[in-house]
């Protein structure tokens, strides 16, 4: 299976779709109604001005710029797979890439698990400054220009 995906994502041909067709308008206003509850700056501009139209493989995951600046890759690697208080086992975002063991079979299931994930649930884990009970979108910080240079004053 890995080959297949390496292949894929080498060469996408006619499924390099663009971005709009995987993640829908829809699925994009909920997360904005999503950012908007918390406090977040509005987006909506970078999505229809830029990222709605790039293709998904060649203009999206395979971007150096957004690799440079860790904009998709930075909230992965804090929330992918996170490790809580009193148990052996870790909590897993819904996703493909990793030991999720629940529904993900159509896109609308991933989408409500991912949502329900990232702003409802809460989870408690240790900190340097002791256990403290966080959602998963709390635990996402700012990243910085001194640390990835390519982020713009705007982005940080």
């Amino acid at each position: 299976i890995m080959q297949k995906i390496e292949e894929f994502i080498e060469n996408p041909g006619s499924n390099d779709v663009p971005v709009k067709n995987v993640f829908t308008e829809e699925m994009f206003s909920s997360l904005e109604g999503r950012m908007n509850a918390v406090g977040w700056p509005n987006v909506r501009s970078y999505w229809e001005n830029d990222f709605r139209n790039r293709l998904i493989v060649s203009g999206f995951m395979k971007d150096e710029e957004l690799g440079s600046k860790r904009l998709a890759s930075m909230p992965d690697r804090i929330t992918n797979t996170i490790n809580v208080v009193r148990s052996e086992e870790p909590i897993c975002r819904p996703t493909v890439i990793n030991m999720y063991d629940g529904d993900l079979s159509t896109t609308a299931k991933w989408w409500n698990a991912w949502e329900k994930f990232m702003f409802d649930e809460s989870l408690t884990i240790k900190t340097k400054d002791g256990e403290m009970t966080k959602k998963p979108y709390e635990m996402l910080q700012g990243i910085k220009k001194a640390k990835y240079p390519a982020i713009t004053e705007q982005e940080e």
